[in-house]
């Protein structure tokens, strides 16, 4: 089963804030690039970490604890992350596993 690459790519589209747009498969053989990014992120004068997925086209158990550990770690920074985009599957995804009542989400899905 072939998969699709996962890409991180990183903007500063305000002086204070992140924005992570994630892409492909974020599954255990690809969490572990965000999560090593987490403690730069946080270092770096951080207010806001806005979190693109609409590129996510799978994600599994491993992609969800490292959302959650990046959520913790933003909390803890004091950072708000909020999601700014995202697809039906990922909105799903987070409604089953309560999630959605965790992160702060778009009000509507792409």
């Amino acid at each position: 089963m072939e998969t699709a690459p996962f890409l991180i790519e990183i903007e500063n589209p305000e002086p204070d804030t992140t924005r992570l747009t994630l892409s492909g498969d974020f599954d255990y053989t690809t969490s572990a690039d965000l999560a090593a990014m987490t403690p730069t992120l946080m270092s770096s004068g951080l207010r806001v970490l806005e979190v693109d997925l609409t590129g996510v086209t799978f994600i599994d158990s491993s992609g969800l604890a490292t959302l959650i550990h990046l959520y913790h770690a933003a909390e803890e920074h004091p950072a708000e992350m909020r999601f700014v985009g995202m697809t039906p599957y990922i909105a799903h995804l987070f409604e089953v596993t309560a999630l959605d009542q965790v992160f702060n989400l778009p009000t509507s899905t792409a």
